[in-house]
């Protein structure tokens, strides 16, 4: 009797590549659930992701996030010329300048958790410690929570929803404050994410606090928050090396790093409240995307100061999450004149 062999179970899709899917299969049932009504109570076409030219999906590049990695470095090292050859009154726009310009390695941070990495090689190590570590994060950390947000937007698994400060501005207000301690607070998450490593029962308290789980799960055996957990090496060895060199020049550290990652912290709660209504959803559809998500700063000083790196761009982002932050400047353009009746054409302000 003739054995048959038995195929071997196909491999588990990458976190990137089921975010894909998700939106995929939303889409599909959106189409599959419409229906085709008369002429005049016909609703505006809503945007399909496969129509989109692929010349217009390109990814990003590990190469190309080096390369603006070291552009902002390079912009950091000059105001911090400015401020050891400026006088005290200029220091605040200095040290502003340099907060900016850490929230946008935080932006090229966010880039490459969108990449399809299943594992780090040399250059992507050299990328985490020029626009990971500086802002308290690991690749693995942001890639955890910022992922599980594109997936479950507005739900209540989303790690950024915050439903009470819709319509509440006070409330907003609040939260937005709150994100002054944001890089303190990241790096608490190294020396605890290493305890997690070697004392399993911390490891979900490690989840829910520092990667925002809302997943309700017990995590202790889960594979990725043991790997967020050992990743924490880095981010502690690189807070080791600032602490000893706080020991030879705490002045430098304090007015050169500390006080403007600490603005960093704004600067980015700004931009987060910024891109959604926080509305809650039930579904993964294009139709929800847009009447939740909002572009902003894309030009001029806004979009150098608020939105840099193109984050702006963030309803095209949360419709294709893996296109390049550099091409979706193009890719919005595409949106607005191929779908000009459901793709908004300007800016708007969370409801």
């Amino acid at each position: 009797m003739e054995l048959q062999a038995i195929p071997s179970p196909a491999p588990p899709l990458h976190l990137v590549e089921d975010l894909d899917q998700a939106l995929d299969e939303a889409a599909e049932r959106s189409e599959q659930a419409r229906t085709t009504p008369e002429p005049e109570l016909r609703e505006p076409e809503l945007p399909a992701r496969r129509w989109v030219p692929r010349e217009l999906l390109g990814m990003p590049l590990v190469s190309r996030l080096l390369r603006f990695a070291a552009e902002e470095w390079l912009m950091i090292a000059a105001a911090w010329v400015a401020i050891a050859l400026s006088p005290g009154w200029a220091y605040p726009f200095l040290a502003f300048f340099v907060a900016m310009r850490l929230h946008a390695l935080g932006v090229l941070l966010h880039d490459a958790t969108h990449m399809d990495l299943r594992g780090k090689e040399p250059a992507v190590r050299l990328l985490e410690l020029l626009v990971g570590y500086p802002i308290a994060s690991t690749l693995d950390a942001m890639r955890y929570h910022h992922l599980r947000h594109h997936k479950d937007s507005g739900m209540p698994t989303d790690p950024y929803m915050k439903p009470s400060m819709r319509g509440r501005p006070w409330v907003a207000l609040l939260i937005w404050l709150r994100h002054l301690f944001l890089v303190p607070w990241w790096t608490l998450r190294g020396p605890f994410g290493l305890a997690a490593v070697v004392i399993p029962s911390l490891r979900t308290f490690y989840a829910r606090a520092f990667l925002q789980d809302r997943s309700g799960h017990d995590l202790t055996l889960h594979p990725e928050v043991i790997r967020c957990a050992k990743e924490e090496l880095g981010q502690v060895l690189f807070h080791l090396s600032l602490v000893c060199f706080a020991t030879i020049r705490p002045d430098w550290v304090i007015w050169y790093y500390l006080i403007p990652a600490w603005v960093t912290g704004l600067l980015a709660g700004y931009r987060v409240l910024r891109e959604h209504d926080y509305a809650p959803t039930k579904d993964r559809s294009i139709r929800t995307i847009l009447a939740t998500t909002c572009d902003h700063n894309l030009t001029g000083v806004g979009r150098f100061v608020l939105a840099p790196r193109n984050i702006g761009y963030h309803i095209v982002h949360h419709l294709h999450p893996r296109v390049a932050l550099e091409n979706l400047p193009r890719l919005r353009d595409y949106y607005v004149a191929r779908w000009p009746e459901t793709y908004p054409s300007a800016p708007r302000t969370p409801r």
